[in-house]
């Protein structure tokens, strides 16, 4: 039937956990304001989090830890979120997208969720949420294409692929921090001369590792 499983009962709450709520909560705010922002934003995160937390609200690492880093981090969010929608019409979060190609044994499709997809006159900027990464590590390796999750969302935009979304290019690529620890939150842009060939080349790299695999002398 394709259902995921429910996580076991009596299990403590951890990371994975910890992002998708911090996910959930950001997601929520950008459906509910995707074209302008409310007056109390800080409040209206800290309030979708807690909604997500619900069922872990006694638990002790929830309340003293999860919780405060969240407020923090939604505080900055608060005080930086107007400049980043300078010039945007829209933010989308969730957003799923695919596309399909020939490959040696048959048709293959690319499917991703793009965490935030922010729509302008110039394009769209793409953003990743992070709850723990180091982030000037990975945006250098996506720099190098070492690193090919938001590349190959651009990919897709570039396409046409992602839903409520004609083909547009891609101007920037980008990871936000939501870590709550020192500093509270953080934006580090994916550098590149040309985000389009750093696309295309993270495209025909998984092409070529696609069509290794359709080789039947490819072991898995």
């Amino acid at each position: 039937l394709k259902l995921d499983p429910m996580p076991g009962l009596g299990l403590a709450p951890d990371a994975s956990l910890r992002g998708s709520v911090i996910h959930e909560a950001l997601g929520r705010f950008a459906m509910a304001h995707a074209t302008s922002l409310p007056a109390e934003i800080a409040a209206e995160l800290l309030g979708n989090a807690r909604a997500a937390l619900s069922d872990f609200a006694g638990n002790a690492r929830v309340a003293a830890f999860w919780l405060p880093r969240f407020a923090r981090f939604a505080a900055w969010f608060a005080e930086t979120e107007a400049a980043r929608r300078q010039g945007t019409t829209r933010v989308l979060a969730e957003l799923p997208g695919s596309i399909v190609w020939h490959a040696p044994a048959g048709p293959f499709t690319l499917k991703a969720r793009a965490d935030r997809v922010d729509v302008s006159g110039q394009g769209l900027v793409i953003t990743d949420y992070k709850s723990g990464a180091n982030l000037t590590a990975l945006a250098a390796r996506a720099g190098r294409g070492e690193a090919p999750q938001l590349l190959l969302e651009a990919v897709i935009a570039n396409a046409g692929g992602f839903d409520k979304l004609d083909a547009m290019p891609v101007t920037a690529l980008r990871y936000i921090s939501a870590s709550g620890g020192e500093p509270p939150g953080r934006v580090i842009d994916v550098k590149s001369d040309d985000l389009a060939a750093l696309a295309a080349s993270a495209k025909a790299g998984l092409e070529q590792l696609i069509a290794a695999f359709d080789d039947e002398a490819t072991p898995y």
